[in-house]
Formats: C-alpha cells, structure tokens, sequence
C-alpha cells in the first residue's frame, strides 16, 4: 500500500473497488480499511469479476468491519460509462 492519505478525515463518502479473488475482496482491502478511522463515514463497494457476484464480498466486509456505514455493492462489469456515472451520483444523494 502507498503512504496513507493524510486527508481522509475529509471525506464522508468513499467507494472502495477491487476485483472479485475466490468470491470475496482480496486481502488487501481488509488492510486499507483498517488503515484508517471510518468512523461516521458510509463505504460503497464495487467490483470487477469473470464470473463471481459480489454479494459475498460484501456480506464478508460488512460481517467483518460492522461499524462501518456500508451501502450496497456494485459490480461493474459491462458499465457503460453513463451508467457509472448515474450510479455514483444516485448511491453520493442517498
């Protein structure tokens, strides 16, 4: 992992992306939310993945890290560029 983010405190929102490794996140996303305070903050997962749903990913984080705000995952395979789009600002207004 690079140096931290000396500003994350800043932020409210932050989407968390990676791709689908056996069903759930790879472990490296375990060591980037513990690197930093979530506190009040809300987490939305996405993902990539050949064949795999993301359900399990993030039914393992929420299950893992439950202090945390998470909202429902998104996996992006086929996303048209518009479609990315509408689904950032529709999950940032809820």
């Amino acid at each position: 992992m690079r140096a931290k983010l000396a500003n994350m405190s800043e932020y409210n929102v932050v989407f968390v992306g990676f791709p689908i490794w056996w069903y759930t996140c790879p472990t490296i996303i375990n060591t980037f939310i513990e690197a930093y305070d979530f506190s009040g903050k809300t987490v939305i997962p996405f993902a990539t993945s050949g064949g795999s749903s993301i359900k399990k990913a993030c039914d393992d984080l929420s299950g893992t890290y439950s202090n945390i705000n998470w909202k429902a995952g998104k996996l992006l395979n086929g996303m048209t560029k518009k479609e990315l789009e509408e689904w950032v600002k529709e999950d940032v207004s809820k």
